[in-house]
């Protein structure tokens, strides 16, 4: 909960002053624009994005409007803000997982929990992000380019290297994954009884790997014909980049 404190000194208030491009922040201006930020998060999940003003923000940080402009064009500025601080723990997280394992299964196994672990921390802030019709669903849009960037350049790393398949579009199957991320935490965040942890872990997994065929069978839906020889069962194992 955010405590509401005054700031009236001359010190406090040529520092809030000061404008965000100036160069690295002060230690106060940076507590200021974290108190902003944390406040804006609340506000957003308890009122939703269209309901939510810059004055409220500032109000419940503990600040006048005017210091709100000093840090943020308006509130979509702040919530892009938001959004993206997300999405570089999101990379970061992913990242970790691949530098601390080598076999592919494990790495998209540890991805997905990775993913599941962020939509838990995260929960309002994709809701709020991918709702349909959102004031912030630009801003949703530009959040899983930048994901599937990340994972296309990955990708083309990893064949390079010898340590994936150059047999798809890295740029295609990049928004593919990264669309199935989104949809599925997304669905998941809104009301989070509609499937365990674990399902939407082994779900990921097992269809990053293998799509919707069941080990050793058919493809799910399809004749016994269609199914793929054995050498393709675990076709990439490197789908998250």
């Amino acid at each position: 909960m955010i405590v509401s404190e005054s700031f009236h000194s001359t010190q406090t208030a040529t520092e809030d002053r000061l404008p965000s491009r100036s160069g690295p922040r002060k230690p106060r201006s940076q507590a200021t624009r974290r108190r902003l930020l944390d406040a804006g998060r609340e506000l957003f999940a308890e009122l939703g994005p269209h309901a939510v003003t810059s004055h409220a923000i500032a109000e419940r940080a503990g600040y006048a409007s005017g210091t709100f402009y000093l840090h943020f064009k308006d509130k979509l500025a702040l919530f892009r803000e938001l959004a993206e601080d997300a999405a570089t723990e999101l990379e970061s997280r992913l990242l970790a997982v691949a530098e601390d394992e080598s076999d592919p299964t494990a790495i998209i196994r540890g991805q997905a929990e990775a993913l599941v672990g962020f939509a838990e921390d995260q929960q309002e802030l994709l809701r709020i992000m991918f709702h349909p019709g959102a004031e912030t669903a630009e801003i949703g849009s530009r959040i899983l380019e930048r994901l599937a960037r990340g994972v296309s350049f990955r990708r083309r790393e990893a064949v390079a290297e010898g340590r994936a398949q150059a047999c798809f579009d890295s740029d295609v199957l990049a928004q593919a994954v990264v669309g199935m991320w989104a949809h599925v935490l997304a669905w998941w965040s809104e009301d989070p009884t509609r499937a365990s942890r674990e399902a939407i872990i082994q779900t990921l997994s097992h269809f990053q790997l293998h799509g919707s065929r069941v080990d050793g069978g058919p493809v799910c839906g399809l004749p016994s014909s269609f199914s793929t020889s054995p050498q393709s069962k675990s076709p990439e194992g490197d789908l998250p980049g």
